[in-house]
C-alpha cells in the first residue's frame, strides 16, 4: 500500500501488497490486503511515545562481527532530539559540535583478520586449517579449551575448539566436520575457505579451561571432538603435569588426527580406541579407580559423551570434576514452554517472557546487554548469576551444582506458568 498526500493510493503498491505468480511475474495479491486510513484525529504527544532512534554515536562498529543494540540508549536519543530552531540557533552561535552526531568507530575490534595458511583435508568429511597474521607477526595468546568465533560469512558466525599447541603463536589451527544435515556453515567453509584467503576472526575465547589444581587429568574425545583434547595434551605435557588422552573413532579414515599425534613427544600417552578394529573404549573399566584429584575432559557426539558421563557416575567420580564441551545441539526433551517474570535484582524490573521468546532476546529488546553467542545453551556465554526462583535449566553446561547460583538465560525458563526468576542484573 502506498500513501499519495496523506491519503490511501490504490494504484501504487508496495512490495508486501504484490505476490509472486505461477509464471514468475508480480501481481497484486489476491487476497485484501491489511488497509486502514490514515488516522488523523490521533493525539499523538512526544512526551508520550517510547520511540527509539540511533543517531551516529549508537551506530553499530563497522566490523563483521553482532553488534547487541542498546534500546534505552535509542530511547534517550530520541528524548534527546532538538527542534531545528535549536539547530539553527546552534549553527548561528557556532556551537553546533555539542549537538552534533557524530561517529566514530574508536572501539577495540571484535574480530581481526588471519590468511588462511593451510586448508588440508585430513579424513574423511575433516578440513583442518591454520590461519597466520598477514605480516607474519605472533597472534594473541590463548589456552588450551579455548575456541574461536569464525566469520564464515555474514550471516554464518561459527565457533570451533582449537587444536595445535598453545606454545606456538605463529598460528592457530581448528579442524572442521562437514555437517550434512547441519546449518550449512561448515560445508561453505570448506567450500570458500581456502589458501591465502583472508578471514575474520575472533580472539580466542575460553570457557574449557583446564583446572590448574589437577593432579591428574583424563582427556577423552570422539571424533573430532578430539581438537580440544590435542591442545589440552600439549599444555599439559608443557607443565610437566600427569594426563592421558584417549582417543576414539569409528575407523582409523575418520581419524583425521593420527598422523598429527604420532611425532608429538606425548605420544606414548595416548590410547587408540577404533571400532572397526575391535578396540572400543570400555568407559568403565577407563574410569574406574582413577586416583583423586583427577579431572574428566571429554568432548565428541552427544551419545559419546553421555556415555562417558554415565560411566563417570558410576564411578563415583565427583561432579566438580567434570567437564564436557559440545559441539552441537543435544536431542531436547519434549519441554512446555510458559510466560514467566524475569526480576533484575540491581533495579527491581520485571520483564514478561512470552512463552514463544527467549530471556535474551527480550533483555536485548529492553537495552539491557548480555552476550549471546550459540542461543542453543552450549557455550555458556549468557550464564547469568540466580538470585531466586524455580528454574527449568535447560543447558548443557551448568553442574547441578552450579544450577544453584547460575542460569543459562537463552533457553533456561521458570519452571512453572507465571513464575519469577530473579537474576543478578
Amino acid at each position: 500500500m502506498c500513501w499519495e498526500k496523506g491519503e490511501i493510493n490504490p494504484v501504487k503498491k508496495w512490495w508486501w501488497d504484490l505476490e509472486l505468480d505461477a509464471d514468475g511475474a508480480y501481481a497484486p495479491a489476491k487476497a485484501p490486503v491489511n488497509t486502514r486510513a490514515l488516522q488523523k484525529d490521533l493525539d499523538l504527544r512526544y512526551e508520550d511515545q517510547t520511540l527509539a532512534v540511533y543517531p551516529a554515536p549508537l551506530a553499530p562498529h563497522p566490523y563483521p562481527y553482532p553488534f547487541p543494540m542498546d534500546r534505552d540508549a535509542g530511547i534517550a536519543a530520541y528524548r534527546a532530539l532538538i527542534s531545528a530552531d535549536d539547530y539553527k540557533a546552534h549553527l548561528a552561535a557556532g556551537t553546533v559540535e555539542s549537538v552534533a552526531h557524530l561517529y566514530s568507530a574508536a572501539v577495540d575490534s571484535p574480530v581481526m583478520q588471519v590468511e588462511v595458511t593451510k586448508a588440508e583435508v585430513i579424513a574423511t568429511g575433516i578440513t583442518k586449517y591454520e590461519f597466520r597474521a598477514p605480516d607474519g607477526g605472533d597472534l594473541p595468546p590463548w589456552q588450551a579449551g579455548a575456541h574461536l568465533d569464525i566469520v564464515v560469512a555474514p550471516e554464518f558466525l561459527r565457533q570451533y575448539s582449537m587444536s595445535g599447541d598453545p606454545a606456538d603463536r605463529s598460528c592457530y589451527q581448528i579442524a572442521v566436520l562437514r555437517e550434512e544435515e547441519g546449518r550449512c556453515g561448515s560445508k561453505l567453509m570448506q567450500r570458500i575457505f581456502t589458501v591465502g584467503r583472508r578471514v575474520f576472526i575472533s580472539r580466542p575465547l575460553n570457557h574449557f579451561p583446564l583446572v590448574a589444581e589437577a593432579s591428574n587429568s583424563l582427556l577423552m574425545g570422539g571424533g573430532i571432538g578430539i581438537t580440544p583434547m590435542i591442545a589440552m595434551a600439549h599444555e599439559l605435557h608443557a607443565q610437566d603435569r600427569d594426563f592421558t588422552l584417549h582417543y576414539s573413532g569409528r575407523s582409523r579414515a575418520t581419524m583425521g588426527f593420527l598422523a598429527d599425534i604420532a611425532p608429538f613427544a606425548w605420544a606414548s600417552r595416548v590410547r587408540l580406541h577404533i571400532s572397526d578394529e575391535g578396540s572400543r573404549a570400555d568407559f568403565a573399566a577407563i574410569l574406574q579407580d582413577q586416583p583423586d584429584g583427577t579431572h574428566l575432559y571429554t568432548c565428541g557426539a552427544e551419545h559419546y559423551m553421555g556415555a562417558v558421563m554415565a560411566a563417570a557416575a558410576q564411578a563415583g567420580m565427583p561432579e566438580d570434576a567434570l567437564h564436557l564441551e559440545h559441539f552441537s545441539v543435544p536431542e531436547m526433551p519434549d519441554y512446555e514452554n510458559y510466560d514467566f517474570i524475569l526480576r533484575l535484582a540491581k533495579t527491581g524490573r520485571d520483564l514478561l517472557i512470552p512463552a514463544d521468546r527467549a530471556a535474551t532476546d527480550v533483555l536485548a529488546e529492553n537495552g539491557i546487554h548480555l552476550d549471546v553467542k550459540c542461543a542453543d545453551g552450549l557455550c555458556g556465554v549468557c550464564k547469568c548469576g540466580l538470585v531466586a526462583g524455580d528454574v527449568e535449566h535447560r543447558d548443557f553446561v551448568l553442574s547441578s551444582a552450579q544450577r544453584e547460583t547460575s542460569v543459562i538465560l537463552c533457553q533456561s525458563r521458570a519452571a512453572k506458568a507465571g513464575g519469577v526468576v530473579e537474576v543478578d542484573l
